[in-house]
């Protein structure tokens, strides 16, 4: 049987969101003042199953709010579009705003921290077929304790990935 190819589409965005794209957090239950909004594409566990080989997400990050600290073995790119925050990647920490563009290599221990009053919201892009996300390990943790960036990283602050 032959795959259906997904045709081209327009996702308009909304006063609070794009059309026909329900809001999502992290899982269900899980109240942590993040907001995931899943525009284009889905997961995939067969790069051969009909769909986009991409995925785009949109992330909303309230005051105060933290994305997951995790890695996996796929890469991502991160697109800030409002807000001001930290990316945390691997010992390292950098101030981000919007417009600014970050990569995330595999398996790199990466977090986004808001540091503002305002919402922090940026686009992260990734494989349809991907691994899912890891919890670091305690080395990861001692060594990100012991570095520049143990002073912003939030390990904890998101419960971890429901497994499949």
């Amino acid at each position: 049987m032959l795959a259906r190819k997904m045709r081209g589409k327009v996702v308009r965005a909304t006063e609070r969101g794009w059309d026909g794209v329900e809001v999502e957090g992290y899982r269900p239950g899980a109240a942590v003042g993040v907001e995931r909004h899943t525009i284009v594409g889905s997961r995939k566990s067969d790069p051969a199953q009909p769909g986009p080989g991409l995925e785009l997400r949109y992330f909303e990050l309230q005051p105060g709010a933290v994305s997951r600290l995790e890695k996996h073995e796929h890469e991502h790119y991160v697109i800030v579009r409002c807000g001001l925050g930290y990316a945390v990647i691997g010992e390292s920490v950098r101030e981000i705003g919007a417009s600014d563009v970050i990569y995330v290599a595999p398996l790199e221990l990466h977090q986004f921290v808001n540091r503002a009053d305002e919402p922090l919201g940026f686009f992260c892009i990734v494989d349809a077929c991907r691994d899912i996300s890891q919890e670091p390990s305690e080395e990861d943790l001692t060594r990100l304790a012991a570095s520049p960036a143990g002073a912003i990283a939030r390990p904890g602050a998101v419960p971890p990935p429901l497994r499949r």
